[in-house]
């Protein structure tokens, strides 16, 4: 979860109506197109045979060692996207949009085997999980943007439920264990959580330059509930 500066411009909260459409519109966008670059990139990957060759070097080293390192490309793309040049924000992005189409390749290489086909998996998870998934974000922007409820509160809850998950993924990587239901709605409670205090940050906090970074917040958001929302859809089949 990054934090933005919030010092030079002024925030969207007290902008004209006309100039918050403009950056919503930005900003959601940035999170749409986001998406849709991601989905090139993983279609890229598989397409060319990447995907297949770090599946095989992921069989040799540690996924601790794999999780670092996307951890490490979201921190410096989320600090990115924030800076105040537009090259570095769309580079941060950039970075976001790569390191998400990494770490879902073993995910996504799992569902098509498990499901016997790439139709059997696009039309009994894939798919489903996206639905949901949308609709989950959907309900929970409509429910910051249309009540007046200041979900600061959730700081708290999301920076030690993160820590929590943190330490949980290591121990299960660590001992071979897989991920359970309860801890997949787990996540996907955290993540709505998440979702709804980053939005309201958005909302109330940000400039009204902040759109790239507020829309790649988002949509590491999104795509970290995708994420166990699919790994949930996994456990059901």
């Amino acid at each position: 979860m990054q934090e933005a500066s919030y010092a030079s411009m002024d925030k969207v909260a007290n902008a004209p109506t006309a100039e918050q459409a403009v950056f919503y519109r930005k900003t959601y966008l940035t999170a749409g197109f986001s998406f849709l670059a991601w989905m090139i990139a993983v279609f890229g990957l598989f397409q060319t045979g990447i995907a297949y060759s770090l599946l095989g070097a992921m069989g040799n080293v540690s996924w601790l060692l794999v999780l670092g390192i996307f951890m490490g490309a979201s921190y410096l793309g989320g600090k990115l996207t924030f800076a105040e040049e537009k090259e570095k924000q769309y580079l941060g992005l950039g970075i976001y949009i790569l390191a998400y189409a990494l770490i879902f390749t073993p995910l996504l290489s799992l569902v098509v085997y498990y499901s016997g086909s790439l139709n059997n998996a696009m039309d009994n998870i894939l798919i489903p999980a996206f639905i949901a998934t949308a609709t989950i974000f959907a309900a929970l922007t409509v429910t910051v943007f249309m009540t007046r409820t200041d979900f600061s509160f959730l700081r708290s809850t999301v920076v030690f439920g993160s820590f929590i998950a943190l330490g949980a993924i290591v121990i299960f990587t660590l001992t071979g264990a897989a991920v359970g239901t309860w801890f997949a709605i787990g996540m996907i409670v955290l993540m709505s959580a998440a979702i709804l205090y980053e939005t309201h940050q958005i909302k109330e906090k940000f400039n009204t330059n902040q759109h790239i970074g507020a829309g790649a917040m988002l949509f590491a958001s999104f795509m970290t509930l995708l994420w166990y929302v699919i790994n949930l859809f996994m456990r059901r089949d």
